[in-house]
């Protein structure tokens, strides 16, 4: 793409500005003439522009044209929205580890009680399933996930975090068409339908790469001032909606 405007700027021919020394040498020299009424401010400049103006919106254009014609630029103009903590980007992400060695930097498996002390945030159990089967604390406190074993649903995970916008705590890459808008308690939620792939995200804004897996099912996310929650597994909606109205 580089190589390409480099190559169109060498074929575009944009007409030297006037020199404004020899004008106003013309202008003394001359005889005296009648002054017309000014034009209105800026009207001079923009006409002596016009042309460089031009020039310039067919570089937009044509610049347009290469980013959806090439790979660099489709990514460039990737659609990227986030909410409560996670960012949905619609474009391939990367290649899915082993589903046995996915893991969140720092995991430690430990009680409900435990993980508690070791949060900055509430962490929520939906009644509609009941006490979690495993409990583990991720990168130092930062994500407390509930996984459930032997439900009706098979595995369920609830991944809880700070219930903040910022930063990213999890990049989803998917198709927007599979995202729907709902309402948890009131509240707005995402549900996505189908597996995706989902890469957590560091402290320092780098993605965890030894974290990337395809995902369960579907998921739900949502979330308050306190946690935002992320859900996963094979359920319905409604089912989905029925579990995450029932965390306290």
């Amino acid at each position: 793409m580089e190589a390409e405007l480099r190559e169109l700027g060498r074929e575009l021919d944009v007409p030297p500005a006037a020199s404004v020394t020899e004008a106003v040498r013309q202008r003394l020299d001359g005889p005296a003439v009648r002054r017309p009424h000014p034009a209105p401010r800026g009207t001079g400049i923009l006409r002596r522009w016009r042309p460089a103006w031009r020039a310039a919106l067919i570089v937009v254009a044509v610049l347009a044209v290469l980013l959806a014609a090439t790979p660099q630029g489709r990514a460039v103009v990737t659609q990227v929205l986030r909410f409560a903590g996670i960012e949905l980007q619609q474009e391939p992400g990367p290649a899915p580890s082993p589903r046995s060695s996915a893991v969140l930097p720092g995991e430690r498996r430990m009680s409900l009680a435990e993980a508690r002390q070791h949060v900055s945030f509430p962490i929520l159990v939906p009644a509609a399933l009941g006490r979690p089967s495993e409990v583990v604390v991720s990168d130092g406190g930062r994500v407390a996930s509930l996984i459930y074993q032997g439900t009706p649903y098979g595995q369920v995970r609830m991944d809880e975090f700070a219930g903040h916008l910022d930063p990213v705590f999890f990049q989803k890459f998917l198709h927007f068409g599979d995202v729907t808008q709902v309402r948890v308690n009131g509240l707005k939620g995402l549900w996505i339908k189908g597996p995706h792939e989902l890469v957590y995200v560091t402290r320092d804004g780098a993605p965890a790469f030894a974290s990337a897996r395809l995902t369960t099912g579907n998921t739900l996310i949502w979330g308050n001032r306190q946690v935002a929650l992320r859900l996963e597994g094979n359920l319905t909606k409604a089912e989905a909606l029925a579990i995450a109205g029932s965390a306290r």
